[in-house]
């Protein structure tokens, strides 16, 4: 039984030979040879054949309602393998460092998932080196961090460029007034910073515009992360910078004031494979293209 069979069933037995006939446009002999080897196939007479034309009988009609679960059940296998190959159905696998989840992440999966709700997004936490190893083994599809290494076989986006603010023990151990502050007021003061390892870093980048504008902390100190580092300026009396989404959390004991300047903010980018990509991912990629995220941390375009 083919399915061009059930197609010039359904449409004689919904119309009539000559309906069908403009409707596939297809002459009334094919049709009619091709309903005949069906039936010679089944094993049973579909129609009632006169000179007034031609009507179902008990066994056409039976037929008549397995014939159309059967073509709509191949028209949505049609579907659903097209879909799948404009990548809106499947799954997609994101990785994510740092704070990064803390907003961006969130904000650009909720709107990928709001176009394609049909796709499974999976999030795991992963290193820079794990998120490009795993890129490149399929394990992920997306990854995000603030900085990437340059590698020949991957491209990056920079999606968003989040304020920095800056940390600091609160001796009333209540929430402080936000009052901005200047870069130079980190000038000759202990500082924690961090991730250590997997350069480049934002430690890296805090480093930059500490000496771009001319400010030497009189002690550094490294942490593993970000929660690690905010322990430390608990405890110390130490100063640290960290991006506004690490910021607005609620941390006992800590007050945060934004930064001043254009220049105080760190990127938020996302990873992938140059060549090789999922239907998902590049549906994902245009998704970004056609909305841009944040042009500064918190404010939508």
């Amino acid at each position: 039984m083919e399915f061009r069979q059930l197609r010039y069933f359904l449409a004689v037995a919904e119309a009539n030979l000559t309906a069908a006939s403009r409707r596939l446009h297809v002459s009334q002999p094919p049709i009619t040879r091709q309903i005949r080897q069906l039936e010679e196939e089944l094993g049973v007479i579909l129609f009632l054949r006169s000179s007034k034309g031609v009507t179902l009988t008990p066994a056409g009609a039976s037929f008549l309602a397995e014939a159309r679960r059967l073509v709509a059940l191949s028209q949505n296998a049609i579907d659903r393998c097209r879909a799948a190959d404009r990548g809106e159905i499947g799954h997609l696998d994101v990785g994510y460092f740092g704070s990064t989840i803390h907003t961006v992440v969130p904000t650009t999966i909720r709107r990928f998932m709001d176009r394609y709700p049909e796709v499974a997004v999976r999030i795991h936490r992963a290193g820079k080196a794990e998120q490009i190893a795993r890129l490149r083994d399929g394990r992920l599809g997306i990854g995000f961090a603030r900085f990437f290494p340059i590698e020949p076989d991957l491209a990056s986006v920079r999606l968003a460029d989040e304020p920095l603010w800056l940390a600091q023990a609160s001796n009333k151990g209540v929430a402080e007034p936000a009052t901005p502050c200047s870069i130079a007021e980190l000038d000759g003061r202990p500082m924690v910073l961090f991730p250590q390892g997997d350069r480049p870093s934002f430690a890296d980048h805090v480093l930059a515009l500490l000496s771009s504008n001319a400010v030497s902390p009189s002690d550094i100190t490294m942490a593993e992360d970000v929660f690690v580092a905010l322990t430390m300026t608990m405890v110390s009396g130490a100063l640290c910078v960290v991006p506004e989404s690490v910021a607005r959390l609620q941390w006992p004991e800590l007050s945060f004031r934004p930064i001043g300047g254009a220049e105080a903010s760190a990127p938020v980018s996302c990873l992938f494979l140059k060549a090789r990509r999922s239907p998902v991912v590049d549906a994902f990629l245009a998704c970004i293209d056609e909305n841009p995220i944040l042009d500064r941390y918190g404010k939508i375009e």
